[in-house]
């Protein structure tokens, strides 16, 4: 029993780590006396995707001193809060926070905020010396920002089963997150500012 919960564990990390579903495997008697651990998991993870013929997707690199990132990221939070309604309501009529962490950088590694502080440290050398504190001033804010907007945005994707939870829990921290975009989206703007990119 403990291997074959371990094995089915190792498919869905497989599918998880690659957006691959992939057809569970024949478990032969010599695999079942030991269970395995994180590191053969993960092993076994990518030799499942492996066997099953399917090539591993190339995971996007961006370049953290490309400082347009910037420029890009804040487009997306101001188009976001302009469409608040529309782009955080579902087909089915649900509402949906994940839009919020996407435009945070936080789902995706071709997202323009993705590791977000990594460009902020590279972006820093192309401040006026002379404004700094306003640099300094903004950026922690942003940070605090974009915490407390993700933090709300996924106690609203699991409002319905928190304890006491339902919609009124998740339009109440969706609404939250949203007071914390557009306070991330002053914060980007004035950091884009010191940078002279046009916003």
């Amino acid at each position: 029993q403990y291997c074959v919960i371990t094995m089915s564990a190792v498919i869905l990390l497989a599918s998880a780590i690659t957006g691959v579903i992939v057809a569970p495997q024949r478990i032969v008697p010599a695999q079942c006396h030991h269970g395995i651990g994180r590191r053969g998991a993960v092993v076994s993870a990518f030799a499942a995707v492996a066997s099953a013929g399917v090539s591993l997707p190339a995971f996007a690199v961006q370049d953290p001193t490309d400082i347009t990132r910037l420029q890009k990221g804040y487009k997306n939070i101001d188009y976001l809060l302009t469409h608040w309604e529309q782009e955080t309501t579902t087909n089915e009529g649900a509402r949906d926070a994940d839009a919020v962490r996407k435009a945070l950088g936080l789902r995706s590694t071709e997202d323009p905020l993705f590791q977000l502080e990594k460009v902020l440290q590279k972006a820093v050398q192309k401040t006026d010396p002379d404004r700094i504190e306003e640099w300094i001033d903004a950026s922690d804010s942003l940070n605090t920002h974009v915490s407390n907007a993700n933090e709300f945005a996924y106690t609203s994707a699991f409002g319905e089963y928190n304890p006491g939870g339902g919609k009124d829990q998740i339009d109440k921290y969706l609404e939250l997150s949203r007071k914390e975009l557009e306070g991330a989206a002053k914060d980007l703007k004035k950091i884009c500012e010191l940078l002279n990119l046009e916003v």
